[in-house]
């Protein structure tokens, strides 16, 4: 199994590149991919930031990726609910992975962002 980076992984969600687009689909679909949270917070932040690719949309990028039969995406169920919940609330990605650990998991979260704070009591 190989794991893949962010780059690899929005040349192939984006498919806006020449070269590298091809190359990263060859490896996606020739062989199975593991993609850490780490990754995913990445590609989120990038597609957000410099995409400017709405947040539905980034919603379901995530959850094509965690369905694809070559990518195994580590922490599927909570990649799934935070990604649900970024799309659905005003909330940053990361925060929402946390979320999603303390309500999928019953995770005790400590935090001193208020808006954090709010959604964890709400939940």
């Amino acid at each position: 199994m190989h794991r893949i980076d962010a780059n690899i992984i929005l040349r192939y969600v984006l498919d806006d590149h020449e070269e590298l687009s091809p190359r990263a689909a060859d490896l996606i679909e020739k062989s199975t991919v593991a993609v850490s949270t780490e990754i995913l917070c990445e590609v989120v932040y990038v597609l957000a930031g410099v995409y400017k690719v709405p947040r539905i949309e980034i919603r379901d990028t995530l959850k094509d990726l965690a369905s694809h039969p070559s990518i195994e995406v580590l922490e599927e169920k909570v990649i799934c609910h935070a990604a649900k919940t970024y799309a659905d609330k005003n909330i940053d990605f990361v925060d929402a992975l946390l979320l999603a650990h303390h309500q999928l998991h019953e995770d005790k979260v400590e935090t001193f962002d208020k808006k954090l704070q709010a959604f964890l009591q709400a939940h």
